[in-house]
């Protein structure tokens, strides 16, 4: 008993942590800070103009990252706006009663392994390709005759895989070329020539970064023509199909065109190479601008 009444005297004589703290705790100033979670990344905030935010729409590379090569008044200047959908989200079932709903509709390049061909009619066998009935391909064929604009980023690629694989060699390459030469887009004949990257071993390939520097002289268009001396076309794959609508060319480099198009009904079916746009030593971001304000601007 008298060791319990001990522990329970020195218990009842040690200071507790609330008077120490009535001793020695002095008055301060608490500030507090609200850090919104938009802002716990090094960009604090997204200072990138309107017209970028969307841009390009063609573009199958991330646009995260690009900002535009020219000084801010350049964009708020530019109040071009536009509404467009990718080929197979486009909601063609609504597109038979609201022609507005798109401005444009668009295709990126197409793997070789993703593209069945058994029509005469490229635009089709894409279709096909992608799983669209043919009952939106019609839809789609009425919507550019009554004003649409197709955009089709127009490059087939080949993976040096494929070529290994024996599922081309020489011989099938120059048919399935001949091939593809041979078919229309909507009744419009096309152009067709490749590029073949640089084997580094059996499988693997240099990706082939082109500088194409347009011919100023053809008619074309004369804004694009004027404004653009020099693009960059990276192909990473093996081979590189490139094929151009038959119609107006408003980019050409010797006997290549890599830019082309034709007017339809009311509305233009454009084919472009997928050209670069992020890089700042090329003219891709402005070609894709003025190409764009012009099939936007001049509708019949």
């Amino acid at each position: 008993m008298a060791g319990i009444a001990i522990i329970f005297f020195m218990f009842s004589c040690a200071p507790t942590a609330k008077t120490v703290s009535d001793v020695s705790a002095t008055p301060e100033d608490i500030y507090i800070f609200e850090v919104s979670p938009n802002n716990t990344s090094r960009e604090i905030q997204d200072d990138k103009p309107d017209i970028l935010k969307g841009f390009p729409f063609i573009s199958a590379h991330p646009v995260s990252g690009f900002t535009g090569k020219f000084p801010p008044e350049f964009y708020s200047a530019n109040k071009l706006r536009w509404r467009a959908e990718y080929i197979t989200f486009a909601d063609f079932w609504n597109l038979r009663h609201n022609q507005h709903l798109y401005d444009v509709i668009y295709m990126n390049p197409v793997w070789i392994g993703a593209l069945t061909l058994r029509e005469d009619d490229l635009m089709k066998n894409i279709a096909y390709s992608y799983n669209i009935p043919s009952e939106k391909v019609m839809i789609l064929d009425k919507w550019i005759k009554d004003g649409g604009i197709l955009w089709i980023e127009s490059a087939i690629f080949i993976s040096s895989y494929d070529y290994n694989l024996n599922k081309f060699n020489d011989e099938k390459m120059s048919a399935l070329t001949n091939s593809i030469g041979a078919m229309t887009l909507f009744g419009n004949n096309l152009r067709v020539h490749t590029l073949t990257a640089r084997r580094i071993d059996e499988f693997n390939v240099e990706k082939l970064s082109l500088k194409i520097v347009p011919d100023k002289n053809i008619p074309g268009i004369r804004q694009i023509n004027q404004s653009v001396n020099a693009l960059l076309l990276e192909q990473p794959d093996y081979i590189g199909i490139y094929f151009s609508i038959v119609g107006v060319p408003f980019l050409q480099s010797g006997d290549k065109v890599y830019g082309s198009y034709v007017k339809y009904g009311k509305g233009k079916i454009i084919t472009i190479a997928p050209f670069d746009f992020k890089h700042a030593h090329y003219d891709g971001e402005i070609l894709r601008l003025d190409l764009l304000s012009w099939a936007l601007n001049d509708r019949t």
